[in-house]
């Protein structure tokens, strides 16, 4: 039974990665609604009401909030529900996080290298592409190149260019996947590493939550890599915070993000970051549980109690500022071949190790898995805490040994393992 004084959230999206959402507002006593155009959608199940209505439909969300007397907007996770929730927020003058101004910084790649160039943050240089591809000018680049469309997220419309014909297949699929029909094309660094940085931000105090090392595999010539884990902290923490950490935070602070949570990508290359990416939304690894286990704060409760305009000042995370982490973690993607998922095997055993504090699975037994490049291969992310870095290493082997993703013939479906790095003498 509803309580009177209980806060309703209007979820958008019930993807599986919305069920976390949908619990935890539940468990801090709020009054969940999930709506998407999916009949059936995994997060309605776990939601006290549901509607079948699209997210984009921002007149048919005006009603349910009307309706349902909904006090605040919730989604999280990806760019296209983030839009919709500053776009019905507006309309009904509810509460929430970013602007449509910062949101188009934060989500066009050109946009943002153009913040970035006005704080001083290093980033890759890039040539913009749009209308008709110059054939001649493409002649005199420099291969391999990376083409991307400036509006576009998990990896969706990129290829990896080695020679002029390929450019001009990568341009054909970028506009394909770019809504305002413009690309860019940045020199390719051709390593499988990068750096990727959180903050926090609470009332305008921006707090650096994790800086890790971000490991990918690259399983084909034209796709983009993909992660194969991220390790906490990153063992050039301290460098970033030295060189660049101001920088970042200057941006924020410019960008006139007052609350919310950022996550931004860089490249590392001969003891440099070069920042490309920049999302202003919680991020799809769940790196909050990580943070929760490090500082027994919780950021998706923040974030909900700011979305239907609860105080947030009880989720102080100053005191955890430049990256406090003293637990090694790791958040561990299972990337995918082709197919057509057989069987799976060891799930259950999986998220019973102590070590493995949370997970998402995006796939179930019977789900074709297609070869795109892109987060469609992922299967799930497993978040590891551990209490020693062999540790550490010792459960990701279990979790490869442990979990068996088979077609039906029986075929291994898992496309790649990450293989950490030697421990120092002595910590073996």
């Amino acid at each position: 039974m509803e309580k009177v004084d209980q806060k309703k959230i209007l979820v958008l999206g019930g993807t599986k990665h919305m069920i976390n959402v949908v619990e935890t507002a539940k468990r801090m006593g709020m009054s969940t609604i999930v709506v998407d155009n999916v009949i059936g959608s995994p997060a309605k199940s776990y939601a006290d009401k549901s509607f079948n209505t699209s997210t984009a439909d921002i007149e048919g969300l005006a009603k349910i909030v009307q309706q349902e007397k909904v006090d605040g907007v919730f989604t999280a996770f990806e760019d296209i529900n983030t839009w919709n929730a500053v776009a019905l927020c507006k309309k009904m003058d509810l509460p929430f996080y970013a602007t449509e101004e910062q949101l188009g910084i934060t989500s066009n790649k050109d946009k943002f290298k153009e913040i970035c160039r006005r704080f001083d943050v290093p980033v890759i240089e890039e040539k913009e592409l749009a209308g008709e591809l110059e054939e001649t000018a493409v002649a005199t680049w420099e291969f391999p190149v990376i083409i991307k469309p400036v509006d576009s997220y998990a990896s969706k419309g990129i290829t990896v260019c080695y020679d002029t014909e390929e450019v001009k297949e990568g341009f054909a699929k970028a506009m394909d996947f770019s809504k305002s029909k413009k690309a860019i094309a940045e020199r390719f660094i051709d390593n499988s590493y990068g750096v990727q940085m959180f903050y926090t931000i609470q009332n305008s105090n921006i707090v650096l939550t994790a800086v890790c090392d971000r490991y990918v595999y690259k399983h084909s010539k034209e796709h983009p890599p993909l992660p194969t884990a991220m390790v906490f902290p990153s063992k050039h923490q301290d460098t970033f915070i030295e060189t660049l950490d101001w920088r970042i935070r200057d941006m924020i602070n410019g960008i006139g993000i007052e609350n919310g949570t950022v996550f931004i990508q860089s490249l590392y290359e001969d003891d440099n970051f070069y920042i490309y990416e920049m999302g202003f939304r919680l991020s799809g690894e769940q790196h909050y549980h990580i943070i929760e286990k490090q500082t027994d704060i919780n950021i998706l409760e923040m974030m909900l109690d700011f979305a239907v305009s609860n105080p947030i000042d009880k989720y102080d995370l100053r005191e955890y500022d430049n990256g406090h982490m003293p637990l090694p973690s790791c958040n561990l993607p299972i990337l995918l071949k082709g197919g057509i998922i057989g069987e799976i095997r060891g799930l259950e055993e999986v998220k019973a190790l102590p070590e493995v504090i949370s997970c998402v699975i995006n796939v179930d037994q019977g789900d074709e898995v297609i070869v795109t490049g892109s987060y469609t291969q992922m299967f799930g992310r497993f978040n590891i805490v551990a209490n020693s870095t062999a540790e550490l290493y010792e459960t990701i082997e279990n979790v490869y040994n442990i979990l068996q993703i088979t077609t039906k013939a029986g075929e291994d479906m898992l496309l790649t393992k990450f293989v950490p790095e030697p421990l120092p003498i002595g910590q073996e």
